[in-house]
């Protein structure tokens, strides 16, 4: 299965899917529907193959804090890092306590004590 640095399921992801299925209406209906007044995105901008490819939406994900250091230390996801959790996820997943659970979750199957 498929996990962003974050804890995301890819395969629950609505950009990975249209993605991998190569579903160029669906992402333009994404676009459409992820756009805001201040950030326009176009169908090639929401195109995902997962946090670990090296295909990397510029708009989307280049800048993305968690993808580039969970890159930069080889962690599969952050539950991994020797800093979990740290002030990066708490900021980004404040708003997504399901994710910042699952990736809990991760580092004790793996034994860490939180």
């Amino acid at each position: 299965m498929e996990f962003a640095y974050c804890g995301l399921n890819c395969k629950e992801c609505a950009v990975y899917l249209a993605s991998v299925s190569q579903n160029t209406e669906e992402q333009a209906r994404l676009a459409k529907e992820y756009s805001t007044e201040t950030c326009k995105f176009e169908k090639e901008d929401l195109y995902c193959l997962g946090c670990h490819s090296d295909t990397v939406s510029e708009k989307m994900c280049a800048a993305c804090e968690i993808r580039n250091c969970g890159m930069e230390k080889s962690c599969q996801s952050c539950a991994e890092c020797g800093s979990f959790p740290c002030s990066i996820l708490e900021t980004y997943l404040r708003e997504k306590p399901d994710l910042l659970n699952h990736l809990k979750q991760l580092a004790a199957k793996n034994g860490k004590e939180l």
